[in-house]
């Protein structure tokens, strides 16, 4: 079976391969030690589903699908062009790539033999951007949103419940705790919620002081923080 290490790096040249500069990829997405501890963390659930909300390019995509084989892996993406991630990150490259997340996700995932292994679903999962600023940044690059493509709770009512969730999409506060409080009803008793950039920097403070409010709602879980990857332990059946 593959290391999360090769499987992100053989995604990561694959997407070079495809015109994306690679120093971008790599500053948006899943570093190696965060890969490494979320297919053990995965792993350690055997899951019989994985819900993926957030996918950017696929690099997280197909690090799940192929260190997880034949584990049923439902994602879910704004879809926006890859130029929005330059857009909104505090880092900047020379990108005017217009292609779409899903565009590379597909590709991605096709070129390694694991598309069967997914269902892609194009949409926000529970709210649309509700810091306003990302909105009007967006807007004046010509990419526009709308609330109406808000599909988290249709597809987790279709396609749940989950074992293991991976949360990796608007990290701004306030998002990150309407996506936990639309997730946790879907997840199995004893299931995990992965979070992605929960570390110490600006966006991990986002992602935290979110995770706090979440337990002060539901002290019955517990939340543990490795690296730059958060943790949270849904509760058994019965607690």
């Amino acid at each position: 079976m593959i290391a999360p290490e090769a499987a992100r790096s053989q995604a990561i040249s694959w997407l070079t391969e495809q015109g994306l500069d690679r120093g971008f990829v790599e500053n948006a997405s899943l570093k190696v030690e965060d890969a490494k501890t979320i297919v053990r963390v995965a792993r350690e659930q055997n899951p019989k589903k994985i819900l993926e909300i957030g996918t950017f390019v696929g690099v997280s995509t197909a690090v799940l699908g192929l260190c997880l084989p034949e584990v049923p892996i439902v994602c879910i993406d704004a879809d926006l062009p890859a130029i929005a991630q330059n857009i909104l990150c505090l880092k900047k490259f020379e990108i005017s790539d217009r292609r779409t997340n899903l565009e590379f996700v597909a590709g991605v995932v096709e070129h390694f033999g694991i598309a069967e292994q997914f269902t892609l679903n194009r949409g926000f999962f529970s709210c649309c951007f509700p810091e306003g600023e990302d909105r009007r940044k967006l807007a004046e690059a010509g990419i526009e949103v709308s609330s109406s493509d808000i599909i988290g709770r249709q597809i987790v009512k279709e396609e749940g419940p989950f074992e293991v969730a991976f949360l990796d999409a608007d990290h701004h506060q306030a998002a990150v705790k309407s996506d936990l409080t639309l997730l946790y009803p879907y997840m199995v008793p004893g299931g995990t919620i992965i979070l992605h950039d929960a570390g110490l920097d600006y966006w991990g403070q986002q992602v935290r002081s979110a995770v706090q409010e979440f337990l002060a709602e539901h002290p019955e879980v517990a939340f543990r923080v490795e690296g730059d990857v958060g943790i949270i332990s849904v509760a058994p059946k019965g607690v």
